[in-house]
């Protein structure tokens, strides 16, 4: 199994979390944990019962009005956890958020990025990104893991030189199901600004590059190698320039992350302007 440098680091926020992931999001639930809360007695099993529903794609949680996980606490804490441990999670709660993807031989796992948690982690230092094989031991560079999956790049176009994202890329952008009602506005915020802006660069924005290069890696024998750069590319442009305008915090990293790479459908049509 291949991971990033800080993988192991790895620690839910949970309370202190500014964007928890059990807001605003659709919970699914795994066919052995809803056999699993039918199960269980008293007034939590009652509740879980309650707030499991099923439609044609399967089962998930109800979620509240404001949408919160139904066993959200007010003070940010999961209310199964408290209860039960954290053994009483579904599938998908257990994970997030976490990922593995088969590539070749290879199973490479690491963090999505709409996690503040992760995209701290990711953020905190300017080092070059490395990656290492649990299996043999080896450490990676990014140019050094690409060639071991049998995609090999130059290691110069592995780092961003501040180059504004396309208007193919931008266009594509807006075709995109948008996350909530505050994704467009910012989207066209930034186009309006765009072309009086100087693009930050650095280290920083090579980690980036690198990393949303390889959470798509999966993608490289249908989409091609050289598409899946480009687009890692525009990508780490398009979050550098709302950078630019708004000032760097990283939540521009995870809020690209949470509009884009948690759909398919997203990935696929930034993917297009790529090619």
């Amino acid at each position: 199994m291949i991971r990033p440098d800080f993988y192991g680091r790895f620690a839910c926020r949970a309370g202190a979390c500014g964007h928890s992931c059990c807001r605003g999001w659709e919970i699914d639930v795994d066919e052995e944990s809803a056999a699993y809360y039918e199960t269980l007695p008293g007034a939590l099993g009652e509740k879980l019962r309650r707030s499991v529903v099923r439609d044609g794609e399967g089962a998930h949680f109800h979620l509240t009005a404001d949408g919160r996980c139904p066993f959200l606490r007010r003070d940010g804490l999961c209310e199964l956890i408290a209860a039960l441990g954290e053994d009483a999670l579904c599938e998908i709660c257990a994970l997030h958020p976490r990922f593995y993807e088969d590539v070749g031989d290879a199973v490479l796992c690491g963090l999505g990025l709409s996690c503040e948690a992760a995209c701290a982690l990711l953020l905190e230092t300017e080092a070059p990104l490395r990656f290492y094989d649990d299996g043999s031991g080896e450490a990676f560079s990014m140019a050094g893991l690409l060639a071991r999956l049998g995609f090999p790049a130059e290691p110069s176009r592995l780092c961003f030189d501040g180059e504004r994202p396309g208007a193919a890329y931008l266009a594509r952008m807006a075709e995109t199901e948008a996350i909530d009602d505050r994704w467009p506005g910012e989207l066209a915020a930034l186009r309006e600004a765009l072309p009086a802006l100087t693009l930050p660069k650095g280290p920083r924005y090579d980690r980036i590059l690198q990393y949303l290069l390889y959470r798509q890696l999966d993608r490289a024998e249908d989409a091609g190698p050289e598409a899946l750069l480009r687009y890692a590319r525009e990508s780490t442009a398009f979050i550098a320039a709302q950078d630019a305008l708004a000032g760097f915090d990283g939540g521009h990293l995870r809020r690209f992350s949470e509009q884009i790479e948690y759909s398919t459908e997203n990935v696929g049509i930034l993917l297009g302007a790529a090619r």
